[in-house]
């Protein structure tokens, strides 16, 4: 018989969150339960109830919590500057769930709106803003500033934490996507 600390509140929950996200490294989205969360977690399904009805709301808050609100990037003076610590940002941020808000996103909408809400859209927001600021100062063509531009980086960026190398994206990776793919474009 498993037996539970009797954690609450905020301790509780912590411990929550970061077994859905070890849950979703090891063993995927489709296999994540609430029992086996609650076990990895050190408690019962029961505490999971009292907050979450389904593994959707459960998964959907935890990446809202461990997920980072997207800072403004202050203007660098250069738009490849900006690019580069929006990127950046990005990286981390999916680093901080270790790719659950990626795995998880893939299988479900209620996920998926949880990272696009909480980090992909702001980071593409701040991205069209950098471009607006280089256009104003003569680096970006002002027909490059567009919404499908601002996405290219980002989704260059999940493509390649999904698909080349999940693991670990570096500061160089993230250099050479802006040097090879998005400033040449600008």
């Amino acid at each position: 018989m498993v037996r539970h600390s009797r954690r609450r509140g905020e301790e509780l929950r912590q411990a929550i969150f970061e077994a859905v996200f070890s849950q979703l490294r090891d063993v995927g989205y489709g296999r994540l339960t609430m029992g086996t969360v609650a076990t990895a977690a050190g408690t019962g399904k029961a505490a999971l109830y009292r907050r979450w009805c389904t593994k959707e709301e459960l998964v959907a808050d935890a990446l809202r919590h461990g997920l980072p609100s997207p800072h403004d990037v202050p203007a660098h003076g250069t738009v490849r500057a900006d690019l580069v610590e929006q990127l950046r940002g990005l990286r981390d941020a999916l680093a901080r769930t270790r790719g659950a808000a990626l795995k998880a996103g893939a299988e479900d909408g209620m996920v998926r709106a949880a990272f696009t809400d909480r980090v992909l859209a702001p980071c593409e927001r701040q991205i069209l803003e950098a471009l607006q600021r280089g256009a104003q100062r003569g680096e970006v063509r002002p027909e490059a500033v567009r919404e499908r531009i601002a996405a290219v980086g980002p989704a260059m960026l999940i493509h390649q934490m999904l698909t080349v190398n999940s693991k670990v994206v570096s500061d160089a990776d993230v250099d050479a996507l802006v040097d090879e793919v998005v400033l040449p474009m600008l």
